[in-house]
């Protein structure tokens, strides 16, 4: 049985929907592609996540789903590097924000 399902429009693998979507570029060539909107929290912060092909796609939300805590990790490599980063500024000195 196909762990992909139709939800009203959107499709739907493992639980997380996604949606295919077809657009004319700047240079007025036909594109299509995929897209998850469902990554948006931490640790993954991601506002967007998209893929060429379908079967991208589902590898990209088995790869958030099956290592989330790998996803922790990152996050938290991320933020203690920050934490450093504006630890090390004096007050009032320019961050590059």
């Amino acid at each position: 049985m196909s762990k992909t399902k139709k939800l009203s429009g959107m499709l739907l693998h493992r639980g997380i929907p996604y949606h295919y979507k077809e657009w004319t570029t700047w240079s007025g060539e036909q594109a299509n592609g995929y897209g998850c909107t469902e990554f948006n929290f931490s640790p993954y912060n991601v506002s967007y996540l998209p893929a060429q092909s379908e079967d991208e796609m589902k590898a990209r939300i088995d790869d958030f789903i099956d290592n989330h805590d790998k996803y922790v990790r990152l996050r938290k490599l991320h933020d203690a590097g920050c934490e450093a980063y504006y630890a090390s500024k004096k007050p009032g000195e320019y961050t590059g924000d």
